[in-house]
């Protein structure tokens, strides 16, 4: 769930759009809402305070002076609002609150004269105005919460809330269009590494669903090709091994001392021809069904290095910690094989090198030979079917050609990436295979 939001991935693409999109409409909403109706409603009440202040302190002035207290006692209960008279108007600074300047702007225009609000310290929470009327210095006081409007107030907040609802709503109906595509990546990932066994839910909106059925109808195909391919070439396979091996029969009982060397030559061209008949099984089977266990990477490789120096192969194998990793062991050991024949073929009696090292999202392999190594021009070819570096086909300077393109189907198919490099030392390749933690798919 932690990786849906990266700005790599459609949702989070999406996600990060609808955010900027809703930022600026929010922004220009604000601006709106301020300039036509926030300012002229602050100014409006603005207003209607300074008439009233000042229509308060003419009936003040003009009530007789006995009933003054009453009146005044009246206003402070009933409308918040103290008056009294004073010796001389306060000096203040203009206001920095808009409502204050309004206000300001509103009591100077009906007094005829600069009319500043001012705070006093024995009165706390009020707001005082001094402004002459009937030849007396008035002071009219108001509370500060009438600063506030709380309808207006509340429009920021429906706003926001009506902001986030929108937000929230677009990222569940995008959720419900790229789930499933993510879905439909991993099976066509897991379609990839050969595994048909199970399909893609054809539920969702129409196009999902059309999407998905495709996909299915394609996947079904797709392992019926594979599963004609392997079954042709393995009746293939059977149907040369026979005829095969009555030459190689009838080459044995035509062993003597005439024609030896026309003989031995028929013989290794039959031995040729077999392993070419097993490479070519091999590369059609790369996508074949086998299992995911854990394996041990370091123990596989002195395995196989055990092997090729009983063999009287120079194989080493230098392990590094712990490579533990859950993937199909025969297809990486038949990589492993072909890589290090490969580079046995190459190397002469150099020794070649086996190195595994461990990290958290994968695990790399290496094998690593002191051979004349490989133009950089060549590194594609190399993995193409019956591609070599030089044209003879002697099995005394290399196999088949088929070796590298099981390599690379085997790689391709297991969602492992394969690379290759000049040896650190100057002279020789350096192969490296990557091994995802979590491939995705088993």
């Amino acid at each position: 769930m932690k990786h849906l939001f990266r700005p790599e991935t459609l949702l989070g693409r999406t996600a990060l759009a609808l955010a900027i999109a809703f930022v600026l409409f929010g922004l220009l909403s604000a601006a709106l809402l301020q300039f036509t109706l926030v300012r002229p409603h602050t100014k409006q009440a603005a207003d209607d305070l300074a008439a009233f202040l000042v229509l308060a302190a003419q009936i003040w002035v003009e009530l007789p002076p006995y009933t003054r207290p009453d009146y005044e006692r009246e206003m402070r209960l009933r409308h918040a609002l103290r008056i009294t008279q004073t010796q001389a108007a306060h000096s203040a600074q203009p206001s920095a609150n808009s409502y204050l300047s309004y206000l300001e702007t509103a009591l100077s225009a009906h007094i005829g004269q600069a009319v500043r609000i001012h705070l006093r310290p024995e009165h706390e929470g009020w707001l005082w105005a001094d402004f002459p009327m009937g030849g007396r210095m008035m002071r009219l006081g108001f509370r500060q919460n009438r600063l506030h409007d709380r309808g207006l107030l509340i429009l920021p907040l429906l706003a926001a809330a009506g902001l986030f609802v929108a937000f929230a709503l677009s990222i569940l109906l995008v959720r419900r269009i790229t789930r499933p595509l993510a879905i439909m990546a991993e099976a066509t990932h897991r379609i990839g590494q050969g595994d048909f066994s199970s399909s893609i839910p054809e539920t969702g909106p129409r196009e999902i669903a059309e999407l998905a059925v495709r996909l299915n109808e394609m996947e079904a195909q797709i392992g019926r090709l594979l599963e004609n391919r392997t079954t042709l070439l393995a009746g293939i396979s059977h149907d040369l091994r026979t005829p095969l091996a009555r030459m190689r029969l009838e080459l044995e009982l035509l062993q003597g001392d005439e024609n030896g060397e026309l003989i031995e030559g028929l013989g290794n061209n039959i031995t040729e021809m077999e392993t070419l008949i097993s490479q070519t099984l091999l590369l059609a089977r790369g996508l074949g069904g086998e299992k995911a266990v854990e394996v041990e990477i370091n123990a596989l490789l002195q395995e196989i290095a055990g092997d090729f120096r009983a063999a009287g192969k120079p194989v080493e194998c230098r392990p590094s910690g712990r490579c533990l990793i859950t993937l199909r062991a025969k297809a990486l050991k038949r990589v492993l094989i072909n890589l290090v024949e490969n580079a046995v073929s190459y190397s002469g009696q150099q020794p070649v090198i086996l190195e595994c090292e461990g990290a958290d999202e994968a695990i790399g392999l290496r094998v690593i030979d002191k051979g004349p190594g490989i133009p950089e021009s060549e590194y594609d070819k190399i993995f193409q079917p019956f591609q070599r570096l030089e044209n003879s086909r002697s099995r005394a300077t290399g196999g088949s050609g088929l070796g590298l393109a099981i390599v690379q189907q085997l790689c391709r198919a297991n969602g492992w990436e394969i690379a290759l490099s000049p040896a650190p030392q100057g002279t020789g390749t350096v192969f490296e295979i990557r091994l995802p933690i979590f491939p995705g798919a088993e």
